[in-house]
């Protein structure tokens, strides 16, 4: 897990660096597998979640008040984070997320490779997000709200 060239190694060469650890046990809840990573050698607070999978579906990040965003990845790459750690406004038409609602924000990846986060289009959870991640969510944070 970690970013491209990392990623690219690990499943490669069957291992590389890594970028990121696990903290605790995995979780598989309706066939998603997701478990809760921080960077290494720093306390995860403020550490971003990766760009790439390569063992779980959904990767969880904490802070000093326990679970607070998890990100979706397809064929290993960043797709979907729901985060609920904090306030979110979306700039461009004043919608308003409180913390601990998730919102939801897409990322897209760009030409070059790089990826950009549709930060001034968040939303709430869809009703088939909610059914496919919402349980795994829970598991990991039970006091999350989804609307």
């Amino acid at each position: 897990m970690g970013n491209g060239a990392e990623f690219f190694k690990a499943i490669a060469l069957g291992g590389a660096k890594r970028e990121y650890e696990t903290i605790g046990s995995a979780k598989t809840v309706g066939g998603v597998k997701g478990k809760i990573v921080k960077r290494s050698g720093t306390d995860g607070n403020h550490s971003n979640l990766p760009q790439y999978a390569v063992t779980s579906d959904m990767y969880f990040r904490q802070n000093e008040s326990g679970v607070c965003q998890a990100r979706v990845y397809l064929d290993h790459k960043m797709t979907i984070d729901f985060d609920w750690s904090h306030a979110h406004t979306n700039k461009t038409d004043g919608r308003r997320f409180e913390r601990g609602v998730v919102h939801v924000q897409v990322w897209q990846q760009n030409a070059d490779g790089s990826f950009t986060r549709l930060s001034n289009q968040a939303r709430m959870m869809s009703n088939a997000e909610m059914k496919k991640y919402g349980p795994l969510i829970k598991a990991f944070c039970p006091n999350v709200k989804f609307r």
